[in-house]
């Protein structure tokens, strides 16, 4: 379904009953990532996905973009759908989404989890290199190589020929993308790597998790992060970046379990 908010037509899901958990997908994906997901976390909450500015079906608005116009969007879509409160689970992009969300408005939010997302990543040579050679290849306009660069580089290595089906399913959900919506997310991004973020004010309880094989959110990040943020907890498994597809069963048991305990 769509629904106007923050001045643009925004594409979400709305499933289940109770309190309303909402899934943040991450950079060149869409609400349909969330597929090992939805399907489980119904059964106990109130389940909002939605296509962030840029991606899928909402509206590619004209930039530039920012984390906190991503963190208005999702204040304002929850408006729209008349909920008050939330706990957010944002991937990677949408993890950064999700923490803006709960550093803005703290009253709405009754949980924070981070998956393969991080804050505080050092940049280095790599790093540069990585992102710049990102900008060419959206610059190309390849969809098909965009998405398969990205889709190799979200699992862990050798994943591709491990399970192929699996590959090819989540390339399938970022070949639906238009990804001349990319570059103004990029640029957000980049700058919010380069702002200092005051992890002390997260005033709800949080959940980090993180692969061991993560090339883009490195682990030891995460655990600096844990150190920061009062109470939180950190839960790693061993995968890629995509721990929510490449390891769905410990994922959601992990997020259920946080859930239960803090909601």
């Amino acid at each position: 379904m769509k629904i106007k908010a923050n001045g643009i037509e925004m594409k979400y899901e709305l499933s289940g009953q109770g309190k309303t958990l909402v899934l943040i997908h991450g950079f060149t994906d869409n609400l349909n990532m969330w597929y090992n997901q939805v399907l489980e976390f119904f059964k106990h909450y109130q389940v909002l996905t939605y296509d962030v500015r840029g991606f899928g079906q909402t509206e590619k608005a004209v930039g530039p973009y920012s984390m906190d116009m991503f963190a208005v969007d999702l204040h304002e879509l929850l408006l729209a759908l008349g909920l008050s409160r939330a706990c957010v689970l944002g991937y990677s992009m949408g993890g950064r989404i999700a923490l803006e969300f709960c550093l803005k408005f703290p009253l709405e939010a009754t949980g924070l989890v981070m998956a393969n997302s991080v804050v505080g990543a050092p940049i280095t040579p790599e790093r540069e290199e990585r992102t710049k050679m990102m900008i060419e290849m959206i610059q190309g306009g390849n969809n098909d190589l965009i998405s398969e660069v990205m889709t190799v580089n979200s699992f862990s290595p050798g994943f591709k020929e491990k399970d192929p089906t699996v590959f090819n399913q989540y390339k399938a959900i970022k070949l639906q993308n238009d990804p001349a919506g990319y570059l103004p997310v990029m640029m957000a991004m980049g700058a919010a790597a380069q702002t200092a973020v005051d992890l002390d004010r997260i005033q709800c309880p949080v959940l980090i998790l993180a692969g061991t094989a993560d090339m883009f959110m490195p682990l030891n990040v995460a655990e600096e992060m844990q150190k920061k943020i009062k109470g939180a907890v950190l839960k790693t498994f061993p995968t890629g970046h995509i721990a929510a597809i490449e390891a769905p069963k410990d994922f959601n048991e992990a997020v259920l379990g946080f859930l239960n305990k803090t909601q």
